[in-house]
């Protein structure tokens, strides 16, 4: 079967949709990445899946007013952000009406402004593709090509926090250089606030020349390297040969420290974490006597900031290894009125009849959302609740839950954890007063 040539096509673009493309105004499954509403272009189309032609421009002819020049070279072939044509205020706006559509008759009472921070070299946490390419005879090290599974070949990632973001190249020339350069198909970033650790996927053991020349590079540039040679806990620390596996971030506004090993759930943009921790807690309008529900807890990034201020917080989590790190925490910061548990929160037989104490809420649920624990909160009634959400279609699901038994929804807004990418972070809050 011949294989379809590609002809460059005459282009309007219609509305901007959810998966940062613009449609043609002429044909509803000619999607165009890196265009905005209303311009007009030369398109050349890359690929097509499920029915669809998925092109980017080659021409803009009339620029909407939004555009911007991308900072990043190979902003419109990497899939590790699908905006950077797009002015950081009008990408804010964007989400945010995402957020407002998905609510529907659900409204709030008020918009929060949204949270905003760096919208470079921000990301912390990054997983990053490793491929020896035979056609090219070299290691790329980065993301993937937009809807393809091709790494972008780029010595620089814009989004990065530094030094990774300036890296690129030197590692993938390192790892071209082992023994195993066929054998790494992943490297995971993972950074705190002073250091920045590197885990190395290897799919077959590594010389002691290997691990000497990633331990090398790594004292060069002021970096941990960590072995993964199969699941998650099998993650061995390379460099620098010490007893500590941990990194390290802190909440000065708390004075919280939190340690969590590299593979551990973090946020991804620490500087919006900071601020995204303080305003959950400000909508939650913590009394000393308040006895607080963070669901979904993770390694306690919520519960510890606000044990500082209450009563007593419990922390529910699923992951075990979660709830060990936060138990973790709270001993390393002397918090004694946090309780931390294992339970399934997206269990329809969810119990937390032995919560009836609580009269604050603190959801930070994976996209899927907590639809079972709105269920129960509809019943348990609690002053107020306060979700934070990376996925407006389940947070307006759980929302309408919520404001159906009763709660009102005080106010919304959007967080810009993800800048350049269509990823949408929100905060949400609802109160409920016994009349």
């Amino acid at each position: 079967m011949a294989r379809k040539v590609f002809e460059p096509l005459n282009i309007t673009a219609g509305p901007l949709q959810n998966g940062g493309y613009c449609a043609s105004e002429s044909d509803p499954r000619l999607l165009i990445y890196g265009s905005l509403p209303g311009e007009e272009m030369v398109a050349m189309p890359f690929t097509r899946k499920q029915r669809k032609t998925f092109a980017r421009p080659v021409e803009i002819q009339t620029s909407s007013a939004d555009r911007v020049v991308a900072p990043c070279p190979v902003a419109d072939l990497c899939g590790g952000c699908s905006l950077q044509h797009m002015h950081p205020l009008a990408q804010i706006a964007f989400k945010q009406t995402q957020v407002e559509t998905e609510f529907g008759d659900t409204r709030p009472q008020t918009w929060y402004p949204p949270l905003l921070g760096d919208v470079g070299q921000y990301r912390a946490k990054a997983r990053l593709g490793v491929k020896f390419v035979d056609k090219k005879d070299k290691v790329l090290v980065g993301f993937r090509e937009k809807l393809k599974p091709y790494i972008v070949e780029t010595d620089q990632c814009y989004v990065l926090k530094k030094p990774v973001g300036d890296l690129l190249g030197e590692l993938a020339e390192l790892i071209a250089q082992l023994s195993g350069a066929r054998d790494i198909p992943q490297i995971e970033l993972a950074m705190g606030d002073d250091i920045t650790a590197l885990v190395f996927r290897h799919l077959a053991p590594l010389t002691e020349q290997d691990k000497a020349a990633l331990a090398a590079f790594a004292e060069q540039r002021s970096l941990q390297v960590y072995l993964q040679p199969g699941k998650p806990d099998s993650i061995t620390k390379l460099f620098p040969a010490d007893d500590n596996p941990y990194l390290e971030y802190y909440l000065p506004q708390f004075d919280v420290r939190y340690q969590f090993l590299p593979l551990d759930f973090t946020q991804v943009n620490p500087a919006i974490n900071q601020q995204m921790v303080a305003k959950a807690i400000e909508l939650l309008d913590l009394q000393s006597s308040d006895i607080v529900f963070d669901g979904f807890c993770g390694i306690g990034n919520f519960s510890l900031a606000m044990a500082r201020q209450v009563e007593q917080v419990i922390g529910v989590e699923s992951s075990e290894p979660s709830v060990e790190r936060a138990r973790f925490n709270a001993d390393l910061n002397g918090i004694t009125n946090c309780i931390f548990i294992v339970q399934d929160l997206f269990s329809e037989s969810l119990d937390i009849s032995g919560f009836q104490d609580v009269n604050k809420v603190l959801i930070d649920p994976p996209r899927s959302g907590a639809e079972a624990l709105c269920k129960r909160l509809a019943r348990l009634k609690v002053e107020r609740v306060v979700y934070v959400s990376c996925n407006p279609v389940t947070l307006a699901r759980d929302a309408k839950i919520l404001v159906s038994n009763g709660y009102r929804f005080d106010g919304a807004g959007v967080i810009d954890m993800f800048p350049h990418t269509t990823h949408v972070e929100s905060i949400a809050s609802f109160s409920y007063s016994i009349k």
